[in-house]
């Protein structure tokens, strides 16, 4: 039986005090899936040869091979290589599955929800993209949150509506500026649906908000793997990108 654990710091535990939860990010178990979510306190079985490799909040890196049954905690000895190529696989995982809006609350459809290819030159990944239609991740533990247009040369109106209260806030935007603050009179609740409309455009944007954990907003590697579970591929593209630039 083989355990690895990595911190992305290169420094490593002999016993690692995991956080709420892991994502896995490459495995080949037919029982823990790349981007499945999985609580610190589950019971890991895995049989002859499976291996699994998951990343905790704190942004540790753990490699478990079979046969094995147990926590998800690992003995400390070198470091894992190609984490970032096993985050790469994992946003494609996730982007291929872009489509899927199981347990979103409100009306909206699969086919208003469908993954689209757009300029981003968004100067941070928490900035919300106006012409991106799809999961969005935003901190949990946020001051403020942002939101961001390509296109600056005009005064526009943001007219955003949550779908499953009907609530509608109309907030203006004007020439020059890139980004804008979400509005405080309509909250950014986790899981929950929203409709924006920038300007004079005739098709709303669908927005559907999750969340990350603070323990992971800042935290490398594990960022991408948590963005990417939550199905939010744009950001988690920029911040793998990033991570690829300075590793």
């Amino acid at each position: 039986m083989r355990k690895v654990c990595v911190v992305p710091l290169g420094v490593c535990l002999s016993s690692l005090a995991l956080a709420a939860d892991l994502v896995v990010i490459e495995s080949t178990s037919p029982d823990y899936l790349a981007g499945e979510i999985l609580g610190a306190e589950i019971n890991i079985v895995l049989t002859q040869d499976a291996e699994i490799m998951l990343i905790a909040e704190d942004g540790t890196i753990v490699l478990l091979s079979g046969p094995y049954v147990g926590p998800p905690t690992g003995d400390e000895t070198e470091g894992v290589s190609g984490a970032l190529d096993a985050l790469g696989q994992l946003v494609g995982h996730a982007e291929a599955d872009a489509g899927d809006i199981g347990g979103v609350r409100g009306d909206a459809t699969a086919e208003n929800f469908l993954a689209q290819e757009v300029d981003d030159h968004r100067t941070s990944p928490w900035l919300l993209h106006a012409a991106i239609t799809g999961a969005q991740c935003v901190r949990a533990e946020a001051e403020e949150n942002g939101y961001w247009r390509e296109q600056s040369s005009s005064d526009e109106r943001l007219e955003v509506k949550r779908v499953a209260s009907g609530e509608t806030v109309s907030i203006a935007w004007k020439a020059g500026d890139n980004t804008v603050a979400w509005p405080d009179a309509l909250p950014l609740l986790a899981d929950e649906m929203y409709l924006l409309r920038l300007g004079d455009q005739l098709r709303s944007t669908n927005l559907l908000v999750r969340e990350v954990p603070a323990a992971v907003d800042d935290a490398g590697v594990a960022t991408v793997a948590f963005l990417a579970a939550k199905g939010c591929i744009s950001q988690a593209r920029m911040e793998l990108d990033r991570l690829r630039r300075n590793p």
